[in-house]
């Protein structure tokens, strides 16, 4: 060791900076690509639960009114979250005002929440509003994703602000807690939360962090 010179010392200190930078490069490209890969099959997911729940809303609809598509809601919009929570997924939906308690936000989804509406009110923006974050801890990554939901047309008679005395009843005794009203077109009307939670191989198989 005596015999390296400082030239050879700093050469091979910049040898090591640069091996760490491109490894980084390539974890910082590789969690990119992760991400991307990920946003695909949540909104994959969100289209696939859109669809269903909008046939049968319309569907219900047509057949028996309002009161028709609120039934359905409360009873087969769980079912079709359900459907579409599989390989590791779990979906939801929520919103800064819920109509079912039980889709309350929680930290994270509050926060993303809050910023939907201040990106909404600052550019008016007509494309998809989301976010998503990988959050590694140890032997576990956490994939979280959401997607605003504007309020439609179909929204409005159970969500806006001319709703019956007849159809207020009713959704107040599907829920009494109901704050999911006066909604107005294109307001974001909640979001699609998803997440998953990913067991990284690489640290599972060595033991190590």
């Amino acid at each position: 060791m005596k015999n390296i010179n400082r030239s050879q010392v700093k050469l091979m200190t910049l040898s090591t900076v640069t091996l760490l930078a491109s490894l980084s490069l390539t974890a910082n490209a590789e969690s990119f690509s992760e991400q991307q890969q990920l946003e695909q099959q949540a909104n994959q997911k969100i289209a696939e639960f859109s669809q269903a729940l909008k046939g049968q809303l319309q569907a219900a609809i047509k057949q028996g009114g309002l009161p028709a598509g609120v039934s359905v809601c409360q009873s087969v919009a769980p079912s079709i979250a359900a459907q579409n929570s599989t390989d590791g997924w779990a979906l939801k939906r929520t919103s800064l005002r819920v109509r079912n308690s039980n889709n309350s936000p929680d930290a994270w989804e509050l926060a993303q929440l809050n910023q939907f509406e201040k990106i909404k009110t600052a550019s008016q923006q007509q494309t998809p509003i989301v976010a998503s974050e990988l959050d590694v801890k140890g032997d576990t990554t956490t994939f979280r994703y959401m997607k605003a939901i504007p309020t439609q047309e179909l929204c409005l008679g159970c969500h806006g602000s001319n709703i019956t005395p007849e159809l207020t009843t009713l959704i107040k005794q599907a829920y009494p807690d109901d704050k999911a009203i006066n909604f107005e077109l294109g307001d974001i009307r909640g979001a699609f939360s998803l997440q998953k939670i990913i067991v990284n191989q690489q640290h599972s198989a060595t033991g190590k962090p």
